[in-house]
């Protein structure tokens, strides 16, 4: 077993600025990350290989500047790579699992203190045929497109939120053929969030923003807005999809539906903090309604309810690389204070700086969330038929009967029809089945979580029975 002071888990822009700054000022550390490359998502080593906007560049700026800074004090950072976090256990020692290829060899790693920096996942809500070749996830698809890869020929892209722009100018740089953009949010709530953004934005990404809007416009994309995606079509693969006119609450509107032929589409409502490893731990969390997903709670120097486990990135709440950055910064330097390694009058001098920066970015990503938070009405499209749970095949109909059956709570409903035990531990089904019990029973109470159970991530067997 190896010991340090600082374990950091996530090595996306967040976990790569406070292992940076731990070990800058003198700290020892140890940086994990499921992924091959350092970098996460944005600054993975991927990158783009198709031209892009302004914002593509300057993320490409951005993560080559993290990188030098981190390579100025690598040799003082032990990293893992390609290697899982399953466990914490007493808020100190982190039980890993090394994917093949990894390399590494050392299953525990106990630390005085610990940073989680494991980022987000998509929203996702079920409709008729989202299981189906052909459907992907917005960031998926982005994924591919920003490598220009092309896994289609006419696409649709439908859901809320930012990340649709960012795909739709990706996609069209890669040669795709876009052959509409569905927007649930109404015309109206868009142009009330831009004068609210307007306010909040930074140089940079408005910018960005009218790139994105007018390279969709020069191409002459249809944009659907208050309108959903509601059924997709085709036998062994997406052959067309339905798309339906919604109210301010997103219920359908029963004779608006469209139809349009394509054969790939991206889904999604932006993104959902992950909060496995902190609900771990024991941190106290709670569900953020406006926000529309649970979060950790914690202080302004990113700790959480639990002395010396602290979080930052997208893992407490969606404002972007930039404010993940100013996070893990400010996370490392409060850990570094309470280990001693530097003075509190020293740590409040390096803090001012990123404390005021959060503050803006706090106020950036409020909006964002706000604007492509799902709406109750949309449940109304899932069909008894629908898949709910992808990992389990689990329908809106297996719930149906726990309901009828007696199942009052979420965990119930899990150890009736196997929801939420697949590979995703519940990520992506966990975040409806609150709006579907209420559905059924007619009754609203409090939102529950699904009890947090171990191995954190998928691990084999013999793994764990070594251990």
């Amino acid at each position: 077993m190896r010991e340090v002071e600082l374990i950091i888990i996530g090595g996306g822009p967040a976990g790569i600025t406070a292992a940076t700054e731990a070990a800058h000022i003198g700290a020892s550390v140890a940086l994990i990350d499921e992924n091959q490359h350092l970098g996460g998502k944005i600054f993975g080593a991927t990158g783009n290989r198709i031209p892009g906007s302004a914002s593509d560049k300057v993320e490409k700026k951005l993560r080559r500047q993290i990188l030098k800074d981190f390579d100025r004090v690598g040799d003082k950072i032990t990293v893992y790579l390609n290697t899982e976090v399953w466990d914490i256990v007493d808020q100190s020692m982190v039980l890993l699992y090394a994917k093949e290829g990894s390399g590494g060899h050392v299953k525990r790693i106990k630390g005085k203190k610990l940073i989680i920096s494991v980022g987000a996942f998509e929203k996702a809500i079920p409709f008729p045929g989202w299981t189906r070749p052909g459907v992907f996830s917005v960031g998926g698809l982005n994924t591919l497109a920003k490598k220009g890869i092309v896994p289609g020929e006419k696409f649709l892209l439908a859901g809320a939120g930012p990340l649709q722009l960012v795909l739709a100018d990706h996609l069209i740089h890669a040669g795709a053929k876009l052959s509409a953009i569905v927007n649930a949010v109404s015309l109206r709530d868009i142009a009330v969030s831009a004068l609210q953004l307007f306010a909040s934005i930074d140089s940079l990404r408005f910018r960005s923003g009218v790139e994105y809007l007018w390279h969709i416009k020069r191409h002459k994309v249809p944009i659907y807005s208050s309108y959903i995606i509601s059924k997709v079509y085709g036998s062994n693969e997406v052959e067309k999809a339905e798309i339906v006119r919604v109210d301010r609450l997103w219920n359908p509107i029963r004779g608006a539906e469209k139809e349009i032929k394509v054969d790939t589409v991206a889904y999604g409502f932006g993104l959902i903090p992950c909060t496995e490893l902190t609900r771990l731990c024991g941190c106290k969390h709670f569900y953020d309604e406006r926000l529309g997903y649970w979060r950790v709670e914690l202080n302004e120097k990113m700790e959480t309810t639990v002395p010396g486990i602290f979080a930052a990135g997208d893992g407490l709440t969606i404002k972007g690389y930039s404010a993940a950055i100013e996070e893990g910064r400010v996370a490392a330097i409060e850990a570094c204070t309470q280990l001693e390694r530097v003075n509190r009058r020293e740590a409040d001098r390096l803090l001012r700086s990123s404390l005021r920066k959060l503050k803006r970015f706090k106020r950036f990503g409020r909006i964002m969330d706000t604007i492509s938070s799902p709406r109750s009405g949309i449940f109304n499209i899932l069909t008894d038929d629908t898949i709910v749970c992808r990992c389990e095949d689990v329908t809106a109909r297996d719930v149906i009967f726990a309901v009828a059956d007696g199942a009052r709570d979420v965990n119930d409903i899990k150890r009736r029809t196997r929801l939420g035990m697949g590979h995703c531990q519940g990520r992506i089904c966990g975040q409806v089945i609150n709006e579907l019990m209420w559905k059924l029973t007619g009754i609203r109470k409090q939102r529950e979580i699904f009890t947090p159970s171990i191995p954190a991530k998928p691990v084999p067997f013999e793994w764990l029975a070594g251990e």
